[in-house]
């Protein structure tokens, strides 16, 4: 199941590009998978320290855009 999904995004990324922007395909799915995440947890963690959630945005900034370059 995961190889279906990772191998469609591409195609479908492509397909997407002739009517989106690169910028709206990104934030299309960073919504996508916030919602998801949300329906599966939808209660709120506490924030133990900044400086931790400080690196986890920058690990997930850093990761979605990087994946979103290299595809």
């Amino acid at each position: 199941m995961t190889i279906l999904i990772w191998g469609t995004t591409f195609i479908s990324t492509k397909v997407l590009l002739r009517d989106f922007t690169p910028l709206q395909i990104l934030f299309t799915r960073f919504m996508i998978g916030y919602l998801a995440l949300w329906a599966v947890c939808p209660k709120l963690t506490k924030i133990r320290r900044k400086k931790e959630e400080l690196y986890f945005l920058a690990a997930g900034l850093c990761g979605v855009t990087l994946y979103f370059l290299m595809e």
